[in-house]
């Protein structure tokens, strides 16, 4: 699990754990070295200061992990990050924005996946790869046709001045490099989906929308207004879709970059017609 001192990866451990998982957490704040943190016991989490984006870190987590418990069944790409961009940021902003954002969401997420597959391959059970993605790169169902279009949507009311569906998908012109980074995960998933389901390796992207966490009141200076948290998702309700994920097994669902946007109950749903890769290539 990375990133998972607070926010949606804390909840991730925590239902992790309460479900009888042995859990590693990595994540850039001393408190992932805190088993208090995770309301767990010493030697059923082991948590490591660590960079995603530094290759050293990396396999250091992943040496740890393979020390501390033996074996890694599961991925859990969470850690992530956002910051304001945009076309017109001068030079040298640009620059270090690129290698913040994209480093973490982009570059850590394939650095962890790489990192793990191999011993996924030798354990010979197989496993899963869990990417965390955005809503910014889905839209309402993905295909749009089949959304629900409940009575709570935020994007199908002529009120808002939106006429849907489909929801418009990116988010907005200030977050360019977050949604490259973003929607670049769908290479990885299912590129990786088509190549690991011989070894029972399934591979989804969970597309999380806007849910209470630590980065999204980062967005909104940690001051949001009633109204806006009133609208968010829960974390708990996060962590029951990637627990209801999991749960699936070795037969269950690969290559599937899953809706979780507000409007929308935040829940596993039936899997969806595919878009990008033909059902043979993960069957």
């Amino acid at each position: 699990m990375t990133g998972g001192a607070v926010g949606i990866g804390n909840a991730y451990a925590q239902a992790l754990l309460t479900a009888g998982w042995q859990v590693s957490v990595c994540d850039l704040r001393e408190a992932v070295e805190d088993p208090a943190t995770f309301n767990s016991e010493p030697d059923r989490v082991l948590g490591t200061i660590a960079d995603v984006s530094d290759p050293a870190d990396v396999a250091r987590v992943i040496d740890n992990t393979m020390s501390g418990f033996g074996r890694i069944d599961a991925l859990v790409n969470n850690a992530g990050v956002w910051r304001e961009t945009n076309p017109t940021d001068s030079l040298p902003k640009t620059l270090d924005d690129f290698g913040a954002v994209v480093g973490t969401n982009l570059y850590g997420e394939f650095l962890f996946g790489r990192a793990v597959i191999p011993r996924m391959i030798e354990q010979g059970s197989g496993g899963d790869i869990v990417n965390i993605a955005t809503d910014h790169m889905v839209t309402c169902g993905t295909p749009w046709d089949v959304c629900p279009r409940g009575p709570q949507c935020p994007f199908d009311r002529a009120a808002s001045g939106f006429q849907g569906p489909p929801r418009p998908t990116g988010g907005g012109g200030s977050m360019d490099l977050y949604d490259i980074s973003k929607w670049a995960l769908n290479g990885l998933t299912y590129a990786w989906a088509k190549a690991l389901r011989p070894h029972n390796i399934r591979v989804n992207a969970i597309c999380m929308g806007a849910t209470d966490s630590h980065m999204l009141r980062g967005f909104h200076n940690h001051a949001p207004s009633p109204e806006e948290e009133a609208s968010w998702m829960k974390t708990s309700d996060a962590a029951e879709m990637l627990m209801d994920l999991l749960a699936e097994g070795p037969s269950g669902r690969t290559g599937q970059a899953m809706n979780a946007c507000i409007g929308r109950p935040c829940k596993l749903e039936p899997a969806h017609t595919q878009l990008y890769v033909r059902d043979e290539d993960i069957a």
